[in-house]
């Protein structure tokens, strides 16, 4: 695990040390580094920085967290509201990316690393190891089938 962390740290500090002093916004290299080190922990794999579909991973998860409303939390009924029904309707699609994302990558990154948190759960379950993540995410819940 420590080996994976320091790759990912030495990664960040290249990117920084490209950047020759320039001021920069680290938010998005943090993001992406820390991302990787969990997916690389998840899956065994990571991913280049610069992957189209990564990008779009953490600007879909970003605007998924961004959305979170704790008003909808405390009042469900907000829910039925346009305004924050056309928010669910957007954190729908954006779940659905985010898990498409995934299920597109798990085969090629369980083949990377035969021993993933995944890969042990799959075993453990006596799951299938195509199509990790089979969920429906409806609103603000996500339901495993």
């Amino acid at each position: 695990m420590e080996t994976r962390i320091l790759m990912e740290v030495e990664e960040m500090i290249n990117k920084i040390r490209e950047q020759q002093g320039q001021p920069f916004d680290p938010r998005q290299l943090v993001t992406s580094c820390v991302a990787n080190i969990i997916m690389n922990m998840l899956f065994g794999y990571r991913f280049d920085h610069s992957d189209p579909a990564f990008q779009q991973l953490m600007l879909d998860f970003n605007l998924l967290t961004n959305n979170l409303s704790i008003a909808m939390e405390i009042f469900p009924l907000l829910r039925f509201l346009p305004y924050f029904k056309n928010r669910l309707a957007q954190d729908l699609i954006l779940c659905q990316n985010v898990y498409s994302f995934i299920n597109k990558n798990s085969a090629k990154c369980i083949q990377a690393c035969n021993f993933t948190f995944v890969n042990y759960q799959c075993r453990i379950h006596g799951r299938r190891q195509s199509g990790l993540f089979p969920i429906i995410c409806s609103g603000n819940t996500y339901i495993p089938l």
